[in-house]
């Protein structure tokens, strides 16, 4: 450091810089701690956001590729079941947390130590905390796995797709439900992307990538009945069931290695990255009456009460992202990650909304009340094909990476109000020593920058009528130009959400048919009081279309 006290000569400037250099040097192992804290709050918002993904309702339902001889079971949709809060939440949040919280320092008091009330609760937090981490873990695997063995990558111009049917890789578009005659087949024969796709491998081991490949995108059918009480169905993956076992091997090792600061935070993002797909606000000016209301709670419970610091302080759980400094530990509770959290991922879902409003058309026949929606395209989990397609952004031939790339502005704003908020609240903290209400600076952060952006960008009506309510999602068109009605609003939906509705009599005909195969699979499950089972969807094969239309050729 002796170059810095070389500064300190006459000139006024160079002894600021030394000063400040020096004052920085020697707080170097606290800047690192903060940088560290604000990440790992960036962390679980930025995945949970992109997790939280779904049609929005100015696109149009995906194009329906099953045929007519399809399992029903190989066609479930599943998407997470989201809990919309409404205005009265903006009461109800505050009122709830302050019972809770205050509930839990009478306990602490009354109990004087709080070992059993952290061993109750360490119980209730590590079940709850398996499901979290695994799912956490299962879609970290399942976006691994695309970075792996991608459905498509790009090369010089040149997309190439992966066919596992044929163990081959082709140029030109390739739809699951027909056979294109207008493709290319490429001399690479191996599963993997870039460089690693012009590999010759022995034909022993192309086997064995190939099955491995199909291993991990392959899906099963779990069913759960229970008479009188639920009957669940929904796809399984291999990832779902190696994050599972990781979620175990995480609790198992919390709860025996003394609980390890690194063990906590996983946990904590397992609980935050679940929240942020199911608790979301139906509108913006909703959500942010339960900010406001919980940024009021906030600065009541730790300035003017000692519930909030008594109760950090006592219980030992996950609920909150610890970080070991050069002095003492410092601590961010999940509510300043979630609450936050539910608005910028929001942001995330508005912007995508924009992206497909603004790709939508008129009717060549003028009609100005009608519009035609550009039929919506996966928009999670395709990391890896995002990266390896990244070269033919401007291509004319669309891919599923497509999905994901749409501006993100509403977003990276709230990102930028978040960091600065979080900055502001560690400087007041280390300047008056003392601990500080997060939400007092991450909710106007937040709130300043996704309303200000709207007014610079004069979206301000859009965004205040935008909803996920389903109001805006009545009737949907699909690709084919014939109306879909949906079940359930914009916001979740349920198996039957895609229904279509008939308008000729072969659609009439498999409308009744799929309603006979519902009844006859509830007389079935009728007779069963309970059942737990996991089976192998309808194996889907263009091979023999292939030959056949080969033979007309």
């Amino acid at each position: 450091m002796d170059w810095i006290m070389d500064l300190d000569g006459d000139s006024p400037v160079l002894q600021f810089i030394g000063k400040y250099a020096y004052k920085i040097y020697a707080e170097r192992d606290t800047i690192k701690m903060h940088i560290h804290l604000i990440l790992a709050a960036l962390f679980p918002i930025y995945i949970g956001s992109h997790a939280s993904l779904r049609r929005p309702p100015s696109a149009a339902l995906p194009e329906q590729s099953k045929s007519e001889d399809d399992d029903d079971d190989d066609e479930i949709e599943v998407e997470p079941t989201v809990e919309g809060l409404r205005p009265s939440d903006a009461i109800m949040f505050p009122a709830l947390a302050g019972c809770t919280l205050g509930g839990l320092y009478l306990l602490i008091k009354w109990l004087n130590d709080p070992a059993l009330l952290n061993k109750v609760l360490g119980y209730y937090f590590s079940l709850i905390g398996v499901f979290g981490v695994g799912k956490l873990a299962a879609d970290c695997l399942n976006v691994a796995t695309t970075f792996v063995f991608p459905s498509v990558w790009s090369s010089r111009g040149t997309v190439y797709h992966i066919d596992p049917l044929l163990s081959q890789q082709v140029t030109g578009q390739v739809k699951q439900a027909r056979v294109q005659l207008h493709r290319s087949f490429t001399d690479k024969s191996n599963p993997f992307p870039g460089f690693l796709s012009s590999i010759q491998f022995p034909e022993s081991v192309k086997k064995q990538l190939w099955a491995l490949r199909a291993l991990l995108k392959k899906h099963w059918i779990f069913r759960g009945y229970l008479h009188g009480a639920f009957n669940y169905k929904t796809k399984l993956q291999i990832n779902d069931v190696m994050g599972f076992i990781l979620g175990i091997v995480a609790i198992v090792l919390y709860n025996t290695s003394g609980k390890a600061w690194w063990l906590t935070n996983i946990i904590s993002f397992g609980f935050c990255y679940g929240t942020l797909q199911l608790l979301s606000p139906i509108t913006f000016w909703t959500g942010s009456m339960v900010l406001v209301g919980l940024f009021i709670y906030d600065i009541v419970m730790v300035f003017y009460t000692p519930l909030m610091l008594t109760v950090a302080t006592s219980l030992d759980v996950p609920i909150k992202l610890v970080f070991p400094g050069p002095k003492r530990i410092s601590m961010l509770g999940l509510g300043d990650v979630v609450i936050p959290g539910i608005m910028m991922a929001l942001a995330l879902r508005f912007d995508l909304y924009l992206h497909y409003l603004s790709k939508q058309t008129k009717p060549a026949s003028g009609d100005s009340s009608s519009t035609i929606k550009a039929t919506y395209l996966e928009a999670f989990g395709k990391w890896g094909e995002r990266f390896w397609t990244s070269g033919a952004k401007n291509a004319v031939e669309e891919t599923v990476a497509d999905g994901s790339r749409f501006p993100k502005v509403y977003f990276k704003a709230s990102l930028v109000g978040y960091t600065l908020g979080m900055l502001a609240s560690l400087i007041v903290l280390h300047v008056f020593k003392h601990a500080q209400p997060a939400l007092l600076y991450l909710v106007p952060g937040v709130l300043i920058s996704l309303w200000g952006t709207a007014l610079v960008r004069r979206e301000l009506g859009l965004m205040w009528g935008y909803t996920e309510e389903g109001s805006l999602d009545d009737d949907e068109e699909g690709p084919d130009g014939k109306k879909r009605r949906e079940k359930g609003g914009g916001s979740a939906s349920n198996e039957n959400a895609d229904a279509v509705t008939p308008t000729t009599t072969k659609e009439k005909d498999q409308t009744k048919e799929r309603a006979s195969k519902e009844r006859k699979a509830e007389e079935e499950h009728s007779q069963h009081v309970f059942l737990f089972s996991l089976s192998t969807p309808k194996r889907k094969t263009r091979l023999p279309k292939l030959a056949k239309i080969s033979q007309q050729s």
